[in-house]
């Protein structure tokens, strides 16, 4: 174990027994921290970006969820649109009319486009001005 050796501050050669330490058992245990913060802070860095992405992919999961499950009430409702196209001849007669337009023969087809509302505007009635001549209201031509 050289490495763990290496790494212990107890076997720095220049320690003297009895100041209360020395200056180089001092930095080597300064240098075991920083290695330490500099190696968990390049953990760190290289994992950010993996808890990102894999935020992101569960995020696009959840909104493909919702998709499939919108597509597949789509297709349960298709499938009951087509059960009934092929047993209920009054429901193919109501599809024929309402929205392809048909009729039977002999029948006229009246359609009328969609209602649309018009937006509401806002007049400003401004009061028309008074033609004030500036001789108080009299029109005398003859004085």
């Amino acid at each position: 174990m050289a490495g763990a050796r290496f790494l212990d501050p107890a076997s720095v050669p220049l320690r003297r027994h009895g100041d209360g330490g020395n200056i180089w058992a001092t930095l080597a245990t300064a240098t075991q921290v920083i290695i330490g913060v500099v190696a968990f802070s390049g953990l760190l860095l290289f994992f950010v970006p993996v808890i990102d992405k894999t935020q992101q992919y569960q995020a696009d999961q959840v909104e493909l969820r919702a998709n499939i499950d919108k597509a597949l009430e789509d297709q349960q409702q298709l499938k009951l649109e087509t059960e009934h196209m092929k047993t209920d001849s009054a429901y193919v007669e109501h599809i024929a009319r309402d929205q392809l337009n048909m009729g039977k023969a002999g029948e006229y087809i009246v359609s009328f486009p969609p209602y649309q509302a018009l937006p509401l505007t806002r007049k400003v009635v401004h009061p028309t001005p008074q033609n004030d001549d500036g001789d108080g209201g009299s029109s005398d031509a003859g004085n």
